[in-house]
């Protein structure tokens, strides 16, 4: 059986569809891109310099929680920056430059975005400049918030499996993982 919808009716079924639709339209989309030059970039600089002034705190803040209680909660996560900031002012460590490039990938998984930002640092080791090797730091957010947060990607080459342990909702056949 047909309805009849007076005007009214129509526009409120109208407004509706779109607004749902819209609603989903925004949940797919990737942020990265468009964050990358306000947000990002300048939040990975400042966590790969964060130590050279000893502030750890600013790392852990900006860390991703995976990656916190895979160290074992918060307390020993900050111990460990700190042991890394203390062994970086001993050696005469300080890094120079931050090398970051825009975002190679943007994918979503379950309830989060993850972007893949390539990155190289050049230290200083007792006033010698070092150039390290191409690296990359993985940016990972809710899809309800604008908040990012880092893990450095070195340890995933070594060990592509930790990427998986620390988020399950990343398929096993989806390698994000630059080579």
């Amino acid at each position: 059986m047909l309805h009849k919808f007076n005007t009214s009716q129509f526009i409120k079924i109208l407004f509706t569809g779109m607004i749902l639709s819209s609603t989903t339209a925004f949940a797919d989309e990737t942020r990265c891109t468009k964050d990358y030059g306000s947000v990002i970039s300048k939040e990975m600089t400042q966590m790969s310099t964060a130590l050279n002034s000893g502030n750890y705190q600013y790392i852990a803040d900006k860390s991703d929680s995976s990656i916190i209680e895979l160290a074992g909660g918060q307390e020993n996560y900050n111990a460990m920056l700190v042991l890394a900031a203390d062994s970086l002012k001993k050696g005469n460590i300080h890094v120079e430059k931050v090398d970051i490039q825009p975002p190679q990938n943007s994918y979503i998984f379950g309830k989060k975005e993850f972007c893949v930002i390539p990155k190289q640092l050049t230290i200083l080791m007792n006033g010698k400049a070092m150039t390290g090797e191409k690296s990359f730091m993985l940016a990972v957010r809710p899809l309800e918030s604008q908040e990012w947060k880092y893990i450095d990607g070195t340890g995933f080459k070594k060990n592509p499996d930790l990427l998986y342990t620390l988020f399950p909702e990343i398929p096993h056949d989806k390698h994000i993982i630059p080579e």
